[in-house]
């Protein structure tokens, strides 16, 4: 009877640790970036980062719109009747853990009701900020801000120079660097990230 017992509590044990490696592990396509073509033509995209693990789900996308504060967003409300151009990742080829490190940075990113700036991918008070910039120092950025600016947090980077590149930095030059049309939201998917998918279910 008490190798019975004990087969039990090994199998409990064994069963938890299972669960507990993968508990909140990014899945599906979690922590990607998100492409459809439509702003100003078919020539020029918007971007969003995945927020569930498929597009089926509900509010799978977080992304930042004209007028408009960092959100949650329904795919058909994301794709606005356009074409959607794919799924993105960094070249780094982050594990599914870095990919919920993303996600929660998107969440923060939401929390803090951040507005839209069309000049700047981010914008913040540089004497305010201390040396990286929390998405509490954020007063304002663009769609394909909210992917630079998760990813770079991280270490992954997108866009710039050797010395200008990490936009979670607090720095005047890498925020001007990353202004204008110097990057764009489809210059960043097919120039410096990685196709994955032309599916997000």
């Amino acid at each position: 009877m008490k190798k019975f017992y004990a087969r039990i509590i090994a199998m409990i044990l064994v069963c938890s640790q299972l669960f507990s490696i993968n508990a909140f592990a990014a899945t599906g396509y979690q922590g990607y970036a998100a492409y459809r073509d439509g702003v100003a033509g078919p020539l020029f995209w918007h971007a969003g980062i995945m927020d569930q693990p498929s597009s089926t789900n509900g509010l799978p996308v977080t992304h930042i719109v004209a007028y408009g504060n960092v959100k949650y967003e329904s795919w058909d409300v994301f794709l606005k009747g356009n074409k959607f151009m794919g799924i993105y990742k960094p070249k780094s080829n982050p594990s599914s853990t870095t990919r919920d490190s993303y996600v929660s940075m998107s969440r923060r990113l939401v929390s803090e009701c951040i507005s839209y700036n069309a000049a700047y991918q981010v914008y913040y008070d540089t004497d305010a900020a201390g040396q990286w910039l929390y998405p509490e120092d954020i007063t304002s950025m663009r769609c394909d801000g909210v992917i630079e600016y998760i990813y770079e947090y991280y270490g992954d980077r997108v866009y710039g120079d050797n010395n200008n590149w990490d936009i979670s930095e607090n720095n005047y030059t890498t925020r001007g660097l990353h202004s204008g049309a110097a990057v764009n939201p489809s210059s960043q998917a097919q120039y410096y990230l990685t196709f994955v998918s032309s599916t997000a279910n």
